[in-house]
């Protein structure tokens, strides 16, 4: 027994040799379009990706072309990216034909830019269709769910046995103009494009502050020398996450733990769900709300409307009167046995109904190219008719970064899929491969509170956040990064693509700042701003006048780099983020990069050739933070000075001994909000800092850790879970105090 438990060892050790050599050594010289969808629209131009750099002289008629059902050609335009690894088939002038069938081919002819051939053909079926498929019936949509599901745990105990290793490097950071007020003398919430608010925690109209506390919300009056709490909302089984404003209505977005469909829709039995509990959490435990408020008398604000559906909460936008809603929602797997329980996410809006009903199958669509099992759920409230039923439509497709511009809603999705070939073997599909990780982009007309699906398109790499993509006139523009940065055989590059407005691809630049990422990116008219970061950080400056050829105007490489960028004038930016120091790295050649503190850089920009770090600040040492740096409604800009806010906590390094060992350790400095006045003529110039903390201890009190910062005037608020602040900026002292109740946990 002990030599058959041996023989098996060996085996399994050679066997886990074999997958991690495939792993790491995969060469193949590959085609492939990513997230292939069987399904397409009748105009749609198909992007091939090859894994190695290639000869277009190569790709004649007779190695790429596209043939209908009877095998006849179809005449298309073939466009290459710069670096040659992108094949773009411009569809033909008058769009396929309906409901056709046809067939994408690249020959194993096709040769690299070194003369290797394609390891084997690529070929790929699709039908065009006139829309986004809509999901018939209940059958249907298990069938796809089943199928999603089984790809995605294959590829997700792949991705498990893969990280055990290897460490992969990720950016999720989440990194602005402003929004509606009273008056132009009122701060407003931070946000991306003018005219489009975002949800935050504060918001003000210029007489009163509306605070959401995580289980409730503060109303307090600003009247100078007379500030007070004048009414206090609070909702059992809700939690508030975000708020907006709207003539006299306010709006909460939280999360609510109250199911909003019968339980006994589970089919559970009540012993299944005491004993299995901890491994089988309730069905349907998230859940997102919206609650809506007649705050006409701010002492005694008036429930009116509640909008419930199941999904967590991703975005929203509030424009034109109509607020905008992204979730996502993914069913449990265990959900796929049970015959009877209904798959449908359910919705509740208290102007049709009291009761949740799963969404209507007319609402519900799918992308064919996809292979996510998540539904997406877009809805739209009107906000001036708060009589109207709310529009809720679901996509079986999930989302992740969200840009809004004045006529489209954009929804980004990471793929983090395996390579594969539509002929590749069942371990093929199983290679999971960084550099093969692309984003798609899905663009949807908004009108009014319709949302309408109208394009989509996959971009190379990932996005760091909603600032990397931008709709400027007639174009589309998105930054991504491509691979890893601590991938040394492949490096991670940089890149920046333009689209029309029916995600058409333009131009690029590609291959920007090999072995680093994104850290950060600001687009402004016809230039985009991108900082990269790896040991310095990389100001790019790139010029999009003209869409199908941007380029490269300037560099500009500094210590440190820079979260989030902020316009300070047409030829100035505002860089926050974090300052670095490189240290010798014992185990290794490259030097080991730490945080030293944040750090404020004004940029010159004057010439978009030579930009140039103006003024810099740095500000504590060590682990010192602020959650700007991933957050870009936390910054407080003077709606009339160039006077700007936002909370840190500040850290001074300091060496300590004990016994024979030194260290470095992090003592607390600061906690609360700090003002600068920033400018391009005076540079960065410190103000004051206000804290709500009674003392410096070893770490902040949470609850009085500064949240947000508004003005009314030249006054200031600052604003913690326990207490608010009124700050004169000309006296530069705080002239009174409000405490806040004391929040209540409900669970």
């Amino acid at each position: 027994m002990k030599k058959k438990l041996g023989l098996i060892s060996i085996l399994g050790t050679i066997g886990l040799a074999v997958i991690v050599f495939t792993l790491f050594n995969n060469n193949k010289i590959t085609a492939d379009i990513p997230s292939a969808s069987s399904f397409a629209p009748t105009f749609k131009d198909w992007s091939i990706y090859f894994s190695e750099k290639m000869d277009p002289d190569s790709f004649t008629p007779d190695i790429v072309q596209v043939t209908d059902k009877d095998g006849n050609t179809v005449p298309i335009e073939l466009v290459w990216n710069e670096s040659k690894t992108i094949l773009t088939l411009h569809s033909p002038v008058d769009g396929y034909q309906l409901n056709q069938d046809y067939k994408i081919s690249v020959s194993s002819s096709a040769k690299t830019a070194k003369g290797s051939n394609l390891s084997e053909a690529f070929t790929h079926r699709f039908t065009a269709v006139d829309e986004l498929p809509k999901i018939n019936d209940k059958e249907q949509l298990v069938t796809l769910l089943k199928e999603r599901m089984e790809k995605k745990e294959k590829e997700r105990n792949l991705f498990s046995m893969q990280n055990e290793a290897s460490d992969m490097d990720g950016a999720a950071d989440d990194s602005a103009v402003t929004t509606e007020s009273s008056g132009n003398d009122t701060s407003e919430t931070n946000v991306q494009v003018a005219g489009i608010d975002e949800g935050d925690q504060v918001k003000t109209d210029g007489n009163f502050i509306y605070f959401a506390r995580d289980t409730d919300i503060i109303i307090a009056s600003t009247e100078i020398e007379n500030s007070t709490i004048v009414s206090h909302i609070e909702e059992k089984n809700f939690f508030p996450n975000e708020i907006y404003l709207h003539n006299d209505l306010l709006i909460s977005i939280g999360y609510s733990n109250e199911p909003i469909r019968d339980l006994k829709e589970t089919k559970e039995p009540e012993e299944r769900i005491t004993e299995d509990i901890a491994i089988y959490p309730p069905i349907y435990s998230s859940q997102t709300a919206v609650h809506i408020y007649d705050i006409s008398d701010r002492k005694k604000p008036k429930h009116v409307r509640e909008i419930s559906f199941e999904g967590s909460y991703n975005s929203s936008r509030l424009m034109d009167g109509y607020l905008y809603l992204i979730a996502n929602e993914r069913p449990p797997y265990r959900i796929l046995e049970e015959e009877e329980t209904e798959v449908r996410p359910f919705v509740k809006d208290s102007a049709v109904s009291t009761e949740g009903i799963p969404v209507d199958f007319e609402d519900m669509y799918f992308f064919p190219e996809s292979q996510d099992e998540t539904f997406m759920i877009l809805a739209s409230v009107n906000l001036n008719d708060l009589e109207k039923e709310a529009s809720v439509d679901t996509y079986l497709g999930a989302s992740n970064e969200i840009y809004m511009s004045k006529e489209h809603l954009y929804v980004a999705v990471r793929n983090y899929d395996s390579d594969n070939t539509s002929n590749a073997s069942d371990t093929e599909l199983m290679i999971w491969n960084p550099q093969a990780a692309n984003t798609k982009i899905t663009q949807f007309k908004v009108d009014q509170g319709q949302i309408t699906y109208n394009s989509s398109t996959v971009v190379n790499g990932t996005l760091i956040n909603q600032f990397a993509m931008d709709e400027q006139k007639d174009t589309f523009r998105v930054a991504t990064t491509k691979g890893s940065a601590w991938d040394d055989d492949k490096p991670s590059t940089n890149n920046l693509y333009t689209f029309d407005l029916n995600l058409n691809p333009l131009g690029s630049v590609e291959g920007l700042a090999e072995g680093e990422r994104i850290y950060s990116v600001r687009f402004m008219e016809d230039t985009a701003f991108m900082v990269t970061f790896k040991e310095i950080d990389p100001l790019f400056v790139i010029d999009l006048k003209e869409p199908t050829q941007p380029k490269v105007l300037g560099e500009l490489k500094i210590p440190g780099f820079s979260n989030y960028l902020h316009p300070l004038d047409e030829n100035h930016l505002i860089g926050f983020g974090q300052n670095t120091k490189l240290e010798e790295n014992p185990h290794g050649s490259e030097p080991i990069v730490r945080s030293d503190g944040l750090k404020i850089s004004v940029f010159d920009v004057t010439d978009l050739t030579n930009p140039i770090e103006k003024y810099s600040e740095v500000i504590g040492q060590g682990f010192s933070y602020t959650e700007l740096n991933h957050n870009h409604k936390a910054l407080y800009k003077h709606p009339n000075r160039n006077l700007f806010g936002f909370p840190a906590t500040l850290f001074e390094t300091t060496m300590v001994k004990r016994g024979d060992m030194t260290y470095e350790d992090q003592k607390l400095l600061f906690e609360g909000a700090l003002l600068y006045e920033i400018s391009p003529d005076s540079g960065i110039t410190f103000q004051d800092n206000i804290t709500h903390q009674e003392q410096m201890k070893e770490y902040p009190d949470w609850e009085s850790e500064i949240k947000r910062i508004v003005s009314i005037g030249d006054q200031i608020y600052t604003i913690s879970f326990d207490k608010i602040k009124v700050y004169d900026v000309d006296r530069k002292s705080v002239l009174e105090q409000i405490e806040l109740p004391r929040m209540q946990r409900h669970y």
